[in-house]
């Protein structure tokens, strides 16, 4: 991973496809999760996505635009096979990954059977992805190691160099979407209940949602979330105050309390998002 000169440009092709391999294993690892029950957030699937989809539309015009310009006037017939087949192969992972950013929107409000339908649409996203960098690698970048000139790898490697700080600043920010182990990515936090003389205490968790938003997964057991009017603040920030009510005090009605903002998005313990009947109680 380095905004350096590209050296050799089929070699760098290959290394972009080992990088997608690091986030389709993490797809399908998201998957499991979700087959399994557990509670990933809507926010953390949605990272994954963009990462891998701003990752492949770098990797496929070096593929399809660039160095098809330079293989076809050189590669042997039996090349052409496969160079053929790559633009067909990504416009379908393409598709695949609109479907899974389709399931993933009924996912976040809740719909029933989304958590499966989810999984299913990342796991058929990933095996085929997987299948096509496989096909790129063991067939149209090998037949191309022999069959492009000097001259040619030169002018590649030149039309490599000009995003190759895009590429250098995907590769540090996949890295460390990687880093995080899967449905633990934000951060815990320790609550107590706003209802008067109560010592009821938990623990919720912040986490990415989609759409640059922030979503909040409340503590077991039918808690509920009110807040405070949003405050503006400087820099384009903003404060806002939760309220917490345990389950036995869920539907108390504090004076001033509204439902979350739409930038805050809230999820059940099990990993719903909650209607607004849900949180009506304490608005």
């Amino acid at each position: 991973m380095s905004d350096t000169q590209v050296q050799d440009p089929l070699e760098e092709l290959q290394r972009e496809n080992e990088v997608t391999q690091g986030l389709l294993e993490r797809i399908l690892e998201e998957a499991q999760g979700l087959k399994g029950g557990k509670d990933v957030p809507p926010g953390e699937v949605s990272e994954g996505l963009r990462l891998f989809d701003q990752y492949r539309h770098l990797h496929i015009g070096r593929m399809d635009v660039d160095l098809q310009a330079e293989a076809r006037p050189v590669a042997m017939s039996t090349c052409f096979e496969h160079l053929d087949k790559m633009p067909k192969d990504h416009e379908e992972v393409s598709r695949l990954l609109e479907a899974a950013r389709g399931e993933l929107g009924r996912y976040e409000a809740g719909a029933t059977g989304a958590r499966d339908a989810l999984a299913r649409a990342l796991e058929a996203l990933a095996n085929h992805t997987f299948e096509v960098r496989t096909h790129e690698g063991d067939y149209a970048l090998s037949c191309l190691v022999t069959a492009l000139p000097e001259e040619a790898s030169m002018r590649l490697a030149e039309k490599f160099d000009r995003d190759q700080s895009k590429i250098a600043d995907l590769d540090a920010h996949i890295q460390r979407y990687l880093a995080t182990p899967v449905g633990e990515a934000g951060s815990t936090i320790k609550v107590g209940c706003a209802h008067s003389g109560c010592a009821s205490k938990s623990q919720a968790r912040v986490v990415p949602a989609t759409d640059g938003r922030l979503g909040l997964i409340l503590p077991a057991g039918g808690w509920q979330v009110a807040s405070q009017e949003v405050q503006p603040r400087a820099e384009g920030r903003v404060h806002v105050h939760l309220h917490f009510h345990c389950p036995e005090h869920a539907t108390v009605l504090v004076s001033g309390e509204q439902t979350p903002s739409s930038g805050l998005l809230v999820w059940a313990d099990d990993g719903g998002r909650t209607s607004s009947a849900d949180t009506s109680g304490t608005a």
